[in-house]
């Protein structure tokens, strides 16, 4: 038995020693991390005008751990000013680097997306994260914080509501690409008060902020509701990126088709089509020469007209993936002269569709 004791004292010994002369692990310890002034300080306000513009450039100096270690990773945060980033909206990719540049089209973004609302200047806080160990027992530090003015701009997209009514189900105009402001849509529309409404968070909603008369015909935030007088199917247009800002509503008295591909009347666009409430497509039943070619007019005019072509987003003339104004003509596709059901469809702005149909 005092063998046992004196191997088991020996051995705790042995042990005791071994661990105090062991040098320790080296242990992080948070040393800092300075977030540099951001260039330009601001405050901004963000456009769709112009492309996607850079905003600021944010750098920052490598974080001190305390000890050597592999590269950390960061990360920019914004939050609303005041909420000690209760709420941290990751702001940038996830990286090695120490330097990031802000794009519009990206901030706006973000900043829709999290519930700011367009046109209206955000108070924001902003801070840099650094991790140190991704999978387990990681190492994080912030940065110092810094205080920037953001105003967004609404996406390019409009709900043109009457008041009273939900927005989300309204006739809706659309810009021909991401960072362009010339919207527009087709809709009937019954007599009363409109308002153009944006989107909060891809949503349209009667809160959400909107758009309406100054009382010289030119739109601004929260202004004067707009007014139908007379029933009838209306191109809609609104751009908030020209100044004044402008709005129109061009009455549609009809559709029609022109071209060599009609047996009568190959100069103008009469009979006119008919349009149909219940799907909100034109449509006409009408003869047309097999190989010969037509497009789609307004009003028997051309000032509107539509035909084929892609005119890729945020082209003046872009229509659709299918069509485009002032397009090329569209080729009948049989060999004899027979009726068709030839039908328009306006409803989903900037995506406009026609079907050529055999009766």
């Amino acid at each position: 038995m005092k063998n046992i004791l004196k191997i088991t004292f020996f051995a705790l010994l042995l042990i005791s020693i071994g661990s105090c002369t062991n040098d320790k692990d080296p242990v992080a310890t948070a040393n800092g991390l300075n977030l540099k002034p951001i260039t330009p300080g601001g405050p901004f306000v963000l456009s769709p005008v112009n492309g996607d513009n850079d905003v600021a450039t944010i750098t920052w100096d490598a974080v001190d751990n305390g000890v050597p270690t592999s590269p950390a990773v960061y990360e920019i945060q914004i939050a609303k000013a005041g909420t000690n980033f209760a709420k941290p909206i990751v702001a940038s990719l996830s990286s090695t680097d120490r330097t990031f540049l802000w794009k519009e089209g990206y901030l706006n973004s973000l900043l829709l997306e999290n519930g700011f609302l367009p046109d209206v200047a955000a108070d924001l806080d902003v801070r840099v994260r650094s991790t140190l160990g991704l999978e387990f027992n990681t190492f994080i530090q912030y940065s110092n914080v810094l205080a920037i003015k953001v105003t967004p701009f609404s996406q390019s997209a409009f709900a043109f509501t009457k008041v009273g009514d939900d927005p989300a189900l309204a006739p809706k105009t659309l810009s021909s690409g991401f960072f362009t402001t010339d919207t527009e849509g087709y809709s009937w529309l019954e007599p009363g008060n409109y308002k153009f409404y944006t989107s909060v968070q891809n949503k349209f909603a009667a809160a959400n902020p909107f758009y309406g008369n100054d009382g010289t015909g030119s739109l601004v935030l929260n202004g004067a509701a707009i007014t139908v007088v007379t029933a009838g199917y209306y191109r809609i247009m609104a751009d908030i990126g020209t100044s004044p800002k402008t709005y129109s509503l061009t009455p549609i008295t009809a559709w029609g088709i022109i071209g060599d591909a009609k047996v009568f009347n190959s100069a103008n666009s009469l009979p006119a089509m008919t349009y149909d409430p219940a799907d909100k497509k034109w449509k006409i039943v009408i003869n047309l020469k097999g190989g010969k070619s037509f497009k789609f007019r307004a009003n028997n005019s051309n000032v509107i007209n539509l035909g084929l072509g892609n005119a890729g987003t945020g082209m003046p003339d872009y229509a659709g993936t299918i069509m485009k104004y002032n397009g090329t003509t569209i080729i009948v596709p049989s060999a004899v002269t027979i009726p068709y059901i030839v039908t328009l469809d306006l409803s989903s702005p900037r995506n406009y569709t026609y079907t050529v149909v055999k009766q």
